[in-house]
């Protein structure tokens, strides 16, 4: 395998370092660390690696809020529009990752910056103001306590130019709200991880960017001819025109399988939702469907996925937002039992504008839901709201007391673990949460679902290796013969995708046009010809799969075992997705059976390269994947098979 190569396209050249106490501002270059991981997420990774020590707290100056953008964002690449988002995991202590798409992320490179690396707190708020090469930090008081839809419109209107793009937070940033999210264009959020959380603690308000330059390509004329061949191959695919029409479209059948195999509904209590509530919320007469103006796509995506929604009718008429996805049929309409499409799609609204993950608002309200339900907390714990299922009142005035910190919106906004250890009577098995952080996930119907999910190094998050089945999502061939129900071939399927979603986030390429769901025209060959011809490199299909990809899991994975003390026993699913089962429909009496769960999960752990019994990397597999520097400190905290 080519483990030395030298980057010579694609790249902006730097990385923007801003410290927040000092208010020092400097840059070194990018070449170093992108040879070694290809960019993006692998580049963020190491340099958290490299940079925080053993012993850093989430909210300590020391920690780095690093933005990494993808090697092939700012060229004609197909989709190439993703920045990742990392930081110390608020939940865990352990690797923190977000992800978002736009138009952020090409200005920034077009700036010159590959990679934008945060470090310090401010006093008072402030914002980064950064067109090409001048990178300033300006007062944000004016801003702070604005939701981000005011956020951004008064730094556009202030700044009086509308070619700028923002990464702002909103009240529940600056909150400290763990679930809170970096939201980018009013609508794209970079959520989990505590990601906005991290940014309001460091009085960070806002990003703004604005890029005039250029990428370099290696080989210009070569790339293009495979850039021509890749939208024509997105041209040819019928899933593209179900992308245009938006995803959601595909649950205004209310006996698509989704329905059946991804819904977890009363905060766990089944994984069944009946069809009159699916019929109501998304059939296309007057349900969320009916709602949809038009289709929005990110920078240079061919596709697009993103529905525009406008209320007209109602007490949220005329409320309005871009890009309503599916997690919001799973979080906030299944889990609470709400199928009134108005209030589902008010609430999704309200969680970007107050900058909150949607799926840890889903989360941890559904469990206060059930909570009140079994008389562990009551309406005087609530300030008077009747936490039924289905009460979308309730829900919609909980979100706001999560996001302002206000009663019991104050203990929910800790998240569940420092919640639960709060208010005691086990509420904790009635959590669903992973690693720490609160999930809105299914783990006892789709196994290959619930293996991505609770190995996933960032806690409880399914776009790092999740699928439905062998012949479910993405281009073929793929490894197995599977579907999503069974336990044979789950793991070898998941350590696949989640292989490709490591060079996805290296790259910056959506996962929807690339292997995953969605329109998924890009094929790991693909993503090689636009390396080669795009960085002028000369690799293989095995360098990217088994070196680059192994080591971006790796780093993340080495990253967790120095700073935290997650074992195997995090890698398991939610007790209570083990013991309950199913009560109604199809699927009526399964659960997750822990004993071949530890099977596959064995079998994920050789997958990798790593000791069957512990999950504990090897100093063969290590050194194998360019990451001898990490053997010694993980020898010495006892975390390593020595062979």
């Amino acid at each position: 395998m080519n483990k030395n190569i030298h980057i010579q396209g694609c790249l902006a050249g730097k990385i923007l370092w801003v410290d927040l106490s000092k208010k020092r501002i400097w840059t070194e270059p990018s070449q170093e660390y992108n040879n070694l991981t290809l960019g993006g997420r692998g580049t963020n990774s190491l340099i958290m690696l490299r940079n925080i020590k053993i012993g850093t707290k989430w909210s300590d100056p020391e920690n780095l809020l690093c933005f990494g953008v993808g090697s092939l964002v700012g060229t004609m690449a197909p989709g190439a529009c993703r920045v990742d988002v990392s930081t110390i995991n608020i939940f865990n202590r352990g690797k923190g990752s977000a992800n978002v798409g736009g138009s952020w992320g090409a200005e920034l490179k077009y700036a010159g910056y590959d990679n934008l690396i945060i470090v310090g707190k401010s006093k008072k708020p402030v914002y980064l103001y950064i067109s090409d090469s001048l990178v300033e930090l300006r007062d944000a008081q004016y801003l702070w306590g604005k939701d981000v839809f005011t956020t951004e419109f008064i730094l556009r209107k202030t700044l009086g130019k509308e070619d700028i793009e923002i990464a702002a937070i909103g009240p529940a940033g600056e909150n400290l709200v763990r679930g809170s999210a970096i939201i980018v264009d009013t609508a794209k959020a970079a959520a989990g991880s505590g990601v906005g959380c991290v940014m309001g603690d460091k009085k960070l308000k806002a990003i703004v960017v604005r890029g005039r330059g250029k990428i370099e390509i290696a080989d210009p004329g070569r790339f293009m001819t495979i850039v021509e061949k890749t939208y024509q191959k997105c041209k040819q695919n019928p899933a593209t025109r179900l992308m245009r029409q938006a995803p959601l479209n595909l649950y205004a059948d209310s006996e698509w399988e989704g329905w059946y195999t991804n819904m977890v509904t009363r905060n766990g209590q089944d994984d069944y939702w009946e069809s009159t509530k699916r019929q109501r919320l998304m059939n296309s007469q007057n349900g969320v469907p009916s709602m949809i103006k038009g289709v929005r796509a990110c920078y240079l995506c061919p596709t697009g996925c993103l529905p525009f929604l406008e209320i007209e009718r109602g007490k949220y008429q005329g409320d309005k937002g871009e890009g309503f996805w599916i997690n919001t049929i799973m979080g906030h309409a299944c889990r609470l039992d709400i199928s009134e499409p108005e209030a589902v799609v008010e609430s999704w609204i309200l969680t970007n504008q107050l900058g909150l993950d949607g799926d840890y608002t889903a989360s941890v309200i559904s469990w206060a839901f059930e909570l009140y339900e079994k008389g562990i907390i009551s309406q005087k714990d609530t300030e008077g709201l009747v936490l039924n299922w289905g009460n979308s009142d309730s829900f919609l005035a909980l979100i706001k007391k999560i996001a302002y910190r206000e009663g019991i919106g104050d203990i929910l906004a800790d998240g569940i673990s420092l919640a639960a250890k709060r208010l005691g009577k086990n509420t904790e098995y009635y959590s669903s949460q992973i690693k720490g952080q609160p999930s809105i996930e299914p783990f006892r119907i789709p196994k290959g679902w619930a293996l991505a999910v609770s190995t996933s190094p960032v806690a409880g998050r399914h776009l790092r290796g999740a699928t439905m089945g062998s012949i479910r999502y993405g281009p073929k061939p793929r490894p197995g013969n599977f579907n999503s129900t069974d336990y044979v071939g789950q793991a070898q399927g998941v350590v696949w995708q989640a292989k490709t979603k490591e060079l996805e986030d290296n790259l910056g390429i959506c996962s929807y046009v690339s292997t995953w769901s969605g329109a998924n025209f890009l094929e790991v060959s693909d993503l090689l010809e636009l390396i080669n011809s795009g960085m002028g490199v000369n690799l293989c299909e095995e360098d990217l799969m088994e070196f680059y990809a192994v080591k971006g899991r790796n780093l993340e994975k080495v990253f967790n075992l120095l700073h935290t003390n997650l074992s195997r026993k995090d890698d398991l699913p939610p007790q209570r997705f083990m013991r309950e089962k199913v009560k109604k429909g199809p699927y009526k009496g399964v659960k997750m059976d822990k004993n071949r769960y530890n099977k596959i999960l064995e079998e994920f752990y050789t997958l990798w390269g790593w000791d069957t019994q512990t999950g504990l990397p090897t100093k063969t597999g290590l050194i194998s994947s360019g990451l001898a520097e990490v053997v010694e400190p993980l020898i010495q905290r006892g975390k390593l098979i020595e062979k």
